[in-house]
Formats: C-alpha cells, structure tokens, sequence
C-alpha cells in the first residue's frame, strides 16, 4: 500500500495527474498481479517522483540516492526478488517525508508545520504566543517519527524471516522477525501509526493552545488540500536554492 502523494508543482497539473495516474495503475497492477516487473516498476516510479524535485534542481544528493536505488531495484529485479522492492516502498515514503520536514528546521529556513499554519490560517496566527514553538517542535516530532518509522521497516525487510532480504539470499539475519505480521505492518499499519499520530497530535494541539480558536480536523484537512499548491510552491523554493 502506498500513500497518496503530492505532485511537485514544476510538473504541469494535467501532465502530472496522467503520470500520477499511471503510477497508481502500476501499483494496483502489481498487487494484484504478483507480476516481478510491475513490482520494480512501482517501486522505480515512485523513487522518481519523490526525488523528482531534488532531480530537477540537479541536486547531487538526490541524483546519488535515486541513482543507488535504481541499481538497488534493478538488483532485486535480476536476482528474482522484486516483491522485495515493493516493501521498500513505505520506507521511501517516510524517508522522503522524514527529510521533507527535517530540512525546514534547519537555520535560515521556516518549519513547515508554521508555513502549514501560515497557509492554512494567516501568517499572524504563527506570531500568536506558544505557537512558532509549538510548530518547531512539531515538525521535529514528525521527522523524528517519520526517520524512526523508515529505520525500523528497513529493518523488519532486513531480517524478516523466512522471506527477508537477508534470508532471501541464503543469510541469518542478525534479530530474526519470523512470521508474516510484519508485512501488514509495512503496508498497512505504518500508514495507520501516521494517522493515529495526526489524531492525537491534533487533540493535543487543542488543549495545549487552547488559547486560540481552532478549527474542527475535516476542515482542517479540507484546506490542506485545497491549498497544497501555495505550501508546496515554498517547500520547493527552498530545494531550487539548496536550503
């Protein structure tokens, strides 16, 4: 299972739903299917697009990770085991999100959960007392969540036994995860553990900053989407020029 995502905003929007598409039809046809081939395909598309913006920006880190998982998927693909690229697609997702928030708390740059408030609300709002220190340590939480989330599903595939990377290759994993629960945790139960956090994190929000008004979590959510576009222009500002 895979989350949805958003498209990068240097992709023109009817281009980007047809590739956005089109990555969801490999998707679905690799679950559905067990076919090897759409399985590394999935997994190469989705690589592409979360790096896509570091790609375009001719960043060196992005085109280092992206060329090292290509060859790691091509692997996989020549040695028979593509289903395994496939559970490497959670840990991509978190990875890439792990950096999206951590590179925004960096010194110079905004945390994205303030830009989220800013674009959802208004830039006052973030001068409002507790909440720039609120949205900083919030955006270190998700990252530290995210980070932690994508280390341990690399290792549930690492040493998942009998049907792990290392014991694919004939290898003893050093802490063997025997059984097949851990798979509906990759693809499944990660994704449950970020709502559960939202959830949560959402009601705390409220007591902690009870102070101001707040918005009920559907609306919440509802301008998130509808505002994506502004957010996202600013989280790739800072990938064009390196921050």
């Amino acid at each position: 299972m895979s989350a949805t995502l958003p498209i990068p905003p240097e992709i023109r929007p009817r281009r980007a739903a047809l590739v956005f598409l089109a990555y969801l039809a490999v998707l679905v046809g690799a679950f559905a299917s067990g076919l090897a081939w759409l399985e590394e395909l999935a997994a190469f598309m989705l690589a592409t697009f979360l790096l896509w913006p570091g790609l375009r920006a001719r960043s060196a880190a992005a085109w280092i990770v992206w060329a090292i998982a290509s060859l790691g998927i091509l692997a996989l693909g020549v040695t028979g085991r593509g289903e395994i690229a496939l559970d490497f697609m959670p840990v991509m997702v978190n990875a890439a999100l792990c950096v999206l928030f951590a590179r925004t708390v960096v010194p110079g740059s905004e945390p994205l959960i303030a830009r989220v408030i800013a674009v959802l609300e208004n830039p006052e709002r973030v001068r409002l007392p507790r909440v720039a220190a609120y949205a900083r340590a919030l955006t270190w939480a998700w990252s530290l969540l995210l980070g932690t989330q994508a280390l341990m599903l690399t290792l549930l595939i690492f040493c998942a036994v009998p049907d792990g990377l290392l014991a694919s290759y004939g290898m003893t994993p050093p802490i063997e995860i025997v059984g097949d629960d851990w798979r509906w945790y990759l693809h499944l139960g990660s994704y449950a553990g970020v709502v559960a956090f939202l959830v949560v994190e959402y009601a705390f929000r409220r007591w902690y900053l009870r102070h101001i008004p707040h918005a009920p979590l559907p609306v919440f959510v509802s301008r998130l989407v509808r505002r994506w576009p502004a957010l996202a222009h600013s989280v790739m500002h800072d990938v064009r020029h390196g921050t």
